[in-house]
């Protein structure tokens, strides 16, 4: 559980409610102002990143070349696509993909180029001005996360930026812990808990993960980026701390 397969299980049967878990995103709640909100969120933080990197690091930056990792149906995807003059979009799931290019369409929007993701992200060619990544890696484990996480800071040209989220703490008890990781590893819990919440018994749980950011920010000052700002939040109700995680690359690795 929490493979790859799980996201393509979420990608076919209810991508929105996958991307973000609130009921009203669910496949049969969806109405057209549910999916309004949806995507006025989306336009909402991408606004807020560029304003950041426009305010911290450098007035009036819009990105030439963008990629959003782990896109989903393009949530994200589409504003950053707005704003840049090609965007790439990432994801492991082909039915994710599939109702992201949809949106495009029904959008208008003609400069994506939609692949699917591996460990490496070697689909994803040449060098962006952004990379970034939101709402993506709580649902990865840390020994493949910290990978793309290095993957992902590689792509980005000299004087370009990393914008990314992670987990970095968790709040709750030890033995709720505990119990979350027995129904990451048994089916049968995960089920009786779905169908105890009136949920179908076999919808995949999402996993969230907790990352070392001192090794995060190690990996980043190996590969030149020498500038760096730090957002913090809540996530989960409450029961995890987030951060968001902006960087800049300099002139060349090293720098």
């Amino acid at each position: 559980m929490g493979t790859d397969r799980d996201w393509e299980n979420w990608g076919r049967n209810d991508p929105y409610f996958g991307v973000i878990s609130d009921e009203s995103f669910r496949a049969e709640r969806m109405t057209d102002q549910a999916r309004a909100a949806f995507f006025r969120m989306g336009d909402e933080h991408v606004e807020r990143l560029l304003a950041t990197i426009g305010e911290r690091f450098q007035p009036g930056f819009r990105p030439e070349a963008s990629l959003d990792f782990g896109c989903g149906v393009g949530r994200l995807l589409i504003p950053l696509a707005r704003q840049s003059d090609r965007a790439t979009g990432v994801d492991i799931s082909p039915a994710m993909l599939a109702e992201a290019r949809r949106n495009c369409e029904l959008m208008g929007i003609d400069n994506v180029e939609l692949i699917g993701s591996d460990d490496g992200l070697s689909q994803a060619r040449g060098e962006y001005d952004l990379v970034h990544s939101h709402i993506v890696f709580a649902h990865i484990d840390p020994r493949r996360g910290h990978r793309l996480i290095e993957a992902m800071a590689s792509k980005v040209r000299p004087h370009g930026y990393i914008a990314v989220q992670v987990l970095y703490a968790c709040t709750a008890p030890r033995w709720i812990r505990a119990l979350v990781k027995l129904r990451y590893r048994f089916p049968l819990l995960n089920a009786v808990r779905n169908i105890l919440r009136g949920r179908p018994a076999g919808e995949p749980p999402m996993q969230l993960h907790v990352y070392d950011l001192p090794t995060i920010l190690r990996t980043l000052n190996r590969l030149g980026f020498g500038e760096a700002l730090l957002i913090t939040d809540k996530f989960s109700n409450g029961e995890f701390d987030s951060v968001v995680l902006v960087a800049r690359r300099g002139a060349a690795s090293g720098d």
